[in-house]
Protein backbone atom coordinates (compact mmCIF):
# COMPACT_ATOMS: atom_id res chain seq x y z
CA UNK A 1 0.00 0.00 0.00
CA UNK A 2 1.63 3.16 -1.17
CA UNK A 3 0.97 6.45 0.85
CA UNK A 4 1.87 9.67 -0.48
CA UNK A 5 3.03 12.47 1.71
CA UNK A 6 2.93 15.61 -1.32
CA UNK A 7 4.89 18.37 -0.22
CA UNK A 8 4.98 20.82 3.02
CA UNK A 9 2.10 22.96 2.46
CA UNK A 10 3.85 26.33 1.96
CA UNK A 11 2.00 29.30 2.13
CA UNK A 12 -1.22 27.57 3.71
CA UNK A 13 -2.63 29.59 6.30
CA UNK A 14 -6.19 29.36 7.37
CA UNK A 15 -7.94 32.65 9.16
CA UNK A 16 -10.08 30.55 10.49
CA UNK A 17 -10.87 30.31 14.08
CA UNK A 18 -13.63 28.88 16.61
CA UNK A 19 -12.75 31.24 19.72
CA UNK A 20 -13.89 34.98 18.65
CA UNK A 21 -11.35 36.94 17.39
CA UNK A 22 -9.89 40.71 18.66
CA UNK A 23 -10.94 43.53 16.74
CA UNK A 24 -6.82 43.92 15.98
CA UNK A 25 -6.42 40.14 15.23
CA UNK A 26 -9.38 40.20 12.71
CA UNK A 27 -7.48 43.44 11.38
CA UNK A 28 -4.62 41.84 11.30
CA UNK A 29 -6.26 38.69 9.32
CA UNK A 30 -8.16 40.75 6.92
CA UNK A 31 -4.90 42.51 6.16
CA UNK A 32 -3.16 39.58 5.28
CA UNK A 33 -5.83 38.29 2.91
CA UNK A 34 -5.53 41.32 1.32
CA UNK A 35 -1.70 41.13 0.53
CA UNK A 36 -1.28 43.70 2.80
CA UNK A 37 1.35 42.15 4.80
CA UNK A 38 3.05 45.74 6.77
CA UNK A 39 -0.43 46.47 8.10
CA UNK A 40 -0.64 42.86 9.27
CA UNK A 41 2.76 42.85 10.94
CA UNK A 42 1.60 46.16 12.25
CA UNK A 43 -1.45 45.09 13.57
CA UNK A 44 0.51 41.42 14.95
CA UNK A 45 3.54 42.56 16.89
CA UNK A 46 1.80 44.60 19.75
CA UNK A 47 -0.70 41.40 19.84
CA UNK A 48 2.44 38.87 20.38
CA UNK A 49 4.24 41.32 23.09
CA UNK A 50 0.66 40.53 24.91
CA UNK A 51 0.76 37.10 24.43
CA UNK A 52 -1.63 36.41 22.26
CA UNK A 53 -0.97 32.65 20.36
CA UNK A 54 -3.25 33.02 17.36
CA UNK A 55 -0.92 36.07 16.29
CA UNK A 56 1.94 34.81 17.23
CA UNK A 57 1.47 31.93 14.72
CA UNK A 58 0.42 34.65 12.22
CA UNK A 59 3.40 36.71 12.76
CA UNK A 60 5.54 33.29 12.31
CA UNK A 61 3.90 32.93 9.18
CA UNK A 62 4.98 36.31 7.31
CA UNK A 63 8.79 35.66 9.06
CA UNK A 64 8.68 32.37 7.33
CA UNK A 65 7.52 33.17 4.07
CA UNK A 66 9.23 36.64 3.90
CA UNK A 67 5.71 38.30 3.71
CA UNK A 68 6.36 42.18 4.24
CA UNK A 69 9.49 41.06 5.91
CA UNK A 70 13.05 39.88 5.50
CA UNK A 71 12.45 36.36 5.60
CA UNK A 72 13.94 34.77 8.93
CA UNK A 73 13.55 31.24 9.47
CA UNK A 74 14.83 31.34 12.88
CA UNK A 75 12.94 33.77 14.12
CA UNK A 76 9.46 32.02 12.46
CA UNK A 77 10.14 28.86 14.70
CA UNK A 78 10.63 31.17 18.09
CA UNK A 79 7.66 32.96 17.22
CA UNK A 80 6.00 29.41 16.65
CA UNK A 81 7.19 27.50 19.39
CA UNK A 82 5.60 30.75 21.47
CA UNK A 83 2.36 29.99 19.65
CA UNK A 84 2.79 26.10 20.47
CA UNK A 85 3.28 26.62 24.11
CA UNK A 86 -0.12 28.54 23.75
CA UNK A 87 -1.61 25.96 22.17
CA UNK A 88 -2.17 26.57 19.08
CA UNK A 89 -2.81 24.07 16.53
CA UNK A 90 -1.69 25.86 13.79
CA UNK A 91 1.59 26.58 14.86
CA UNK A 92 1.61 23.27 16.22
CA UNK A 93 1.23 21.82 12.69
CA UNK A 94 3.89 24.64 11.10
CA UNK A 95 6.42 23.13 13.67
CA UNK A 96 5.87 19.73 12.54
CA UNK A 97 6.14 21.01 8.51
CA UNK A 98 9.05 22.72 9.31
CA UNK A 99 11.13 19.50 11.69
CA UNK A 100 9.58 16.83 8.75
CA UNK A 101 11.53 19.16 6.07
CA UNK A 102 14.34 20.47 7.94
CA UNK A 103 12.94 24.12 7.27
CA UNK A 104 15.08 26.17 10.32
CA UNK A 105 14.75 22.74 12.67
CA UNK A 106 16.82 19.93 12.39
CA UNK A 107 15.27 17.52 10.43
CA UNK A 108 13.62 14.67 12.57
CA UNK A 109 10.34 13.09 11.57
CA UNK A 110 10.07 11.65 15.55
CA UNK A 111 10.10 15.48 16.39
CA UNK A 112 7.63 16.20 13.27
CA UNK A 113 5.48 13.35 14.76
CA UNK A 114 5.61 14.92 18.44
CA UNK A 115 4.00 18.36 16.79
CA UNK A 116 1.68 16.94 14.39
CA UNK A 117 0.34 14.99 17.47
CA UNK A 118 -0.15 18.34 19.52
CA UNK A 119 -2.03 19.78 16.61
CA UNK A 120 -4.17 16.21 15.65
CA UNK A 121 -5.41 16.39 19.45
CA UNK A 122 -6.87 19.52 18.65
CA UNK A 123 -8.80 17.87 15.26
CA UNK A 124 -6.34 19.26 12.75
CA UNK A 125 -6.81 17.88 9.98
CA UNK A 126 -3.64 18.10 7.84
CA UNK A 127 -1.73 17.35 11.17
CA UNK A 128 -3.79 13.85 11.47
CA UNK A 129 -2.74 13.10 7.23
CA UNK A 130 0.41 13.60 8.42
CA UNK A 131 0.68 11.40 11.18
CA UNK A 132 -1.04 8.63 8.94
CA UNK A 133 1.62 8.52 6.53
CA UNK A 134 4.18 8.27 9.46
CA UNK A 135 2.66 5.49 11.00
CA UNK A 136 1.91 3.66 7.70
CA UNK A 137 5.68 4.15 6.67
CA UNK A 138 6.90 3.56 10.26
CA UNK A 139 9.01 7.07 9.82
CA UNK A 140 9.34 8.73 13.14
CA UNK A 141 7.03 6.56 14.84
CA UNK A 142 6.68 2.49 15.07
CA UNK A 143 4.97 0.90 12.13
CA UNK A 144 1.26 0.87 12.62
CA UNK A 145 -1.35 0.26 10.26
CA UNK A 146 -4.66 0.38 12.14
CA UNK A 147 -2.99 3.87 13.58
CA UNK A 148 -2.24 5.28 9.94
CA UNK A 149 -5.80 4.12 9.09
CA UNK A 150 -7.41 5.78 11.92
CA UNK A 151 -5.76 8.90 10.96
CA UNK A 152 -6.45 9.05 7.45
CA UNK A 153 -10.32 8.06 8.33
CA UNK A 154 -10.25 11.62 10.88
CA UNK A 155 -8.59 13.40 8.27
CA UNK A 156 -10.68 11.70 5.34
CA UNK A 157 -14.45 12.84 6.99
CA UNK A 158 -12.81 16.29 8.11
CA UNK A 159 -12.74 16.28 3.97
CA UNK A 160 -9.01 16.06 3.13
CA UNK A 161 -8.58 14.75 -0.62
CA UNK A 162 -5.24 13.40 0.30
CA UNK A 163 -6.21 11.20 3.29
CA UNK A 164 -9.75 10.43 1.10
CA UNK A 165 -7.39 8.80 -1.44
CA UNK A 166 -5.58 7.03 0.90
CA UNK A 167 -8.17 5.15 2.49
CA UNK A 168 -9.49 4.62 -0.91
CA UNK A 169 -6.35 3.13 -1.36
CA UNK A 170 -6.46 0.92 1.53
CA UNK A 171 -10.01 -0.50 0.67
CA UNK A 172 -8.92 -0.85 -2.62
CA UNK A 173 -5.96 -3.11 -1.46
CA UNK A 174 -7.45 -4.44 1.59
CA UNK A 175 -4.11 -3.72 3.48
CA UNK A 176 -5.48 -3.03 6.68
CA UNK A 177 -9.01 -3.62 6.14
CA UNK A 178 -11.13 -5.72 4.50
CA UNK A 179 -11.22 -5.26 0.95
CA UNK A 180 -14.30 -3.26 -0.11
CA UNK A 181 -14.21 -1.86 -4.02
CA UNK A 182 -17.46 0.16 -3.46
CA UNK A 183 -16.18 1.84 -0.10
CA UNK A 184 -12.83 2.68 -2.39
CA UNK A 185 -14.75 4.00 -5.21
CA UNK A 186 -16.83 6.04 -2.81
CA UNK A 187 -13.59 7.35 -1.54
CA UNK A 188 -11.68 8.10 -4.79
CA UNK A 189 -14.73 10.26 -5.63
CA UNK A 190 -14.55 12.54 -2.99
CA UNK A 191 -10.97 12.71 -3.49
CA UNK A 192 -11.71 12.96 -7.36
CA UNK A 193 -14.09 15.74 -6.61
CA UNK A 194 -11.47 18.31 -5.05
CA UNK A 195 -9.05 17.74 -8.18
CA UNK A 196 -6.78 14.89 -6.90
CA UNK A 197 -5.32 13.51 -9.99
CA UNK A 198 -3.96 10.08 -8.39
CA UNK A 199 -7.74 9.52 -7.22
CA UNK A 200 -9.26 10.32 -10.61
CA UNK A 201 -6.71 8.00 -12.56
CA UNK A 202 -6.96 5.14 -9.65
CA UNK A 203 -11.34 5.52 -10.48
CA UNK A 204 -10.28 5.40 -14.33
CA UNK A 205 -9.34 2.12 -13.70
CA UNK A 206 -11.55 1.07 -11.92
CA UNK A 207 -14.30 2.13 -13.95
CA UNK A 208 -12.40 0.53 -16.95
CA UNK A 209 -12.27 -3.12 -15.22
CA UNK A 210 -15.27 -3.64 -14.49
CA UNK A 211 -14.72 -4.16 -11.05
CA UNK A 212 -17.68 -2.16 -9.91
CA UNK A 213 -20.12 -2.38 -12.11
CA UNK A 214 -19.73 -3.24 -16.10
CA UNK A 215 -17.27 -1.45 -17.73
CA UNK A 216 -17.82 2.13 -18.89
CA UNK A 217 -15.18 3.68 -20.79
CA UNK A 218 -16.85 6.82 -21.42
CA UNK A 219 -16.56 6.98 -17.38
CA UNK A 220 -12.85 5.66 -17.37
CA UNK A 221 -11.68 8.19 -19.80
CA UNK A 222 -13.49 11.43 -18.49
CA UNK A 223 -11.25 10.37 -15.33
CA UNK A 224 -8.45 9.36 -16.82
CA UNK A 225 -8.75 13.00 -18.40
CA UNK A 226 -9.32 14.93 -15.51
CA UNK A 227 -6.05 13.26 -14.17
CA UNK A 228 -3.90 13.93 -16.87
CA UNK A 229 -4.93 17.36 -17.49
CA UNK A 230 -3.96 17.70 -14.29
CA UNK A 231 -0.37 16.29 -14.65
CA UNK A 232 -0.70 13.01 -13.39
CA UNK A 233 1.84 10.72 -16.63
CA UNK A 234 0.15 7.87 -15.73
CA UNK A 235 -3.36 9.04 -16.47
CA UNK A 236 -1.92 10.69 -19.48
CA UNK A 237 -0.96 6.90 -20.29
CA UNK A 238 -3.90 5.28 -19.60
CA UNK A 239 -6.03 8.00 -21.64
CA UNK A 240 -3.69 7.72 -24.44
CA UNK A 241 -4.69 3.58 -24.21
CA UNK A 242 -8.25 4.59 -24.01
CA UNK A 243 -8.25 6.35 -27.37
CA UNK A 244 -6.38 4.08 -28.89
CA UNK A 245 -8.86 1.69 -28.03
CA UNK A 246 -11.77 3.57 -28.46
CA UNK A 247 -10.65 5.70 -31.30
CA UNK A 248 -11.47 9.69 -30.09
CA UNK A 249 -11.75 11.69 -33.74
CA UNK A 250 -10.54 14.92 -32.18
CA UNK A 251 -7.10 13.92 -30.25
CA UNK A 252 -4.65 11.51 -30.74
CA UNK A 253 -3.37 8.47 -28.21
CA UNK A 254 0.45 9.76 -29.38
CA UNK A 255 -0.22 13.12 -28.00
CA UNK A 256 -0.59 12.00 -24.58
CA UNK A 257 2.26 9.11 -24.43
CA UNK A 258 4.54 12.16 -25.56
CA UNK A 259 3.30 14.19 -22.90
CA UNK A 260 3.78 11.57 -20.53
CA UNK A 261 7.21 10.78 -21.83
CA UNK A 262 8.16 13.78 -21.31
CA UNK A 263 7.79 13.97 -17.43
CA UNK A 264 9.95 10.25 -17.59
CA UNK A 265 6.90 8.25 -17.26
CA UNK A 266 8.32 4.67 -18.45
CA UNK A 267 5.05 3.35 -19.66
CA UNK A 268 4.46 6.66 -21.60
CA UNK A 269 8.41 6.07 -23.31
CA UNK A 270 7.97 2.80 -24.34
CA UNK A 271 4.21 3.74 -25.82
CA UNK A 272 5.77 6.95 -27.60
CA UNK A 273 8.93 5.04 -28.87
CA UNK A 274 6.23 2.17 -30.49
CA UNK A 275 4.02 5.36 -31.93
CA UNK A 276 7.41 6.75 -33.45
CA UNK A 277 8.81 3.22 -35.05
CA UNK A 278 5.28 2.84 -36.42
CA UNK A 279 4.61 6.51 -37.74
CA UNK A 280 1.34 6.26 -35.89
CA UNK A 281 0.41 10.04 -35.25
CA UNK A 282 3.92 11.02 -35.19
CA UNK A 283 6.37 10.72 -38.79
CA UNK A 284 8.02 7.29 -38.63
CA UNK A 285 11.15 7.82 -36.83
CA UNK A 286 13.28 4.92 -35.60
CA UNK A 287 16.34 6.46 -34.07
CA UNK A 288 13.46 8.64 -32.21
CA UNK A 289 12.24 5.53 -30.74
CA UNK A 290 15.34 4.09 -30.24
CA UNK A 291 16.19 7.22 -27.87
CA UNK A 292 13.09 7.29 -25.87
CA UNK A 293 14.07 3.12 -24.73
CA UNK A 294 17.14 4.08 -24.14
CA UNK A 295 16.01 6.80 -21.08
CA UNK A 296 14.06 3.88 -19.99
CA UNK A 297 16.81 1.37 -19.79
CA UNK A 298 19.21 3.85 -18.13
CA UNK A 299 16.50 4.34 -15.31
CA UNK A 300 18.20 2.70 -12.47
CA UNK A 301 15.09 2.92 -10.35
CA UNK A 302 13.19 0.55 -12.88
CA UNK A 303 13.11 -2.70 -11.58
CA UNK A 304 11.02 -4.71 -13.29
CA UNK A 305 12.60 -7.13 -14.95
CA UNK A 306 9.88 -8.20 -17.55
CA UNK A 307 9.44 -4.30 -18.51
CA UNK A 308 12.85 -4.02 -19.23
CA UNK A 309 13.09 -6.98 -21.20
CA UNK A 310 9.96 -6.25 -23.39
CA UNK A 311 12.04 -2.48 -23.72
CA UNK A 312 15.13 -4.65 -24.35
CA UNK A 313 13.68 -6.48 -27.23
CA UNK A 314 11.83 -4.00 -28.70
CA UNK A 315 15.29 -1.86 -28.93
CA UNK A 316 17.04 -4.62 -30.70
CA UNK A 317 14.43 -5.25 -33.40
CA UNK A 318 14.31 -1.33 -34.11
CA UNK A 319 18.37 -0.99 -34.28
CA UNK A 320 18.25 -4.20 -37.24
CA UNK A 321 15.38 -1.58 -38.78
CA UNK A 322 17.49 1.35 -38.40
CA UNK A 323 19.67 0.73 -41.33
CA UNK A 324 16.79 0.20 -43.76
CA UNK A 325 14.76 3.44 -42.20
CA UNK A 326 17.81 5.44 -43.03
CA UNK A 327 18.17 4.23 -46.68
CA UNK A 328 14.42 4.69 -47.08
CA UNK A 329 14.87 8.01 -45.55
CA UNK A 330 17.59 8.93 -47.92
CA UNK A 331 15.87 7.65 -51.01
CA UNK A 332 12.99 10.17 -50.13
Amino acid sequence: MRYLLISVVTGFLPLTSIAADSEDLLAAKSAIRAGDYGEARAALEPLDQAGDADAQHLLGYLYENGFGVTRDLQHAVNLYLRAARGGNAEAQFALGELAYEGEGIEQNAKTAAGWYLLAAKQDHALAKLRLGVLYAEGNGVKRDRQKALSYFEDAAIAGEPIAQRNLAIAYLSGDGVAQNLGKAAEWFELAAAKGDAVANYNLGLLYQSGRIGPPDLTASAEKMRAGAEAGFPPAMVGLGLLLHETGGADELPVDWFELAAAQGDPQGRFLYAVALAEGDGRPQDIAGAIGQLDLILADKTLLDPEFRRQVSSLRKTLLKDLPRNRQATNRN
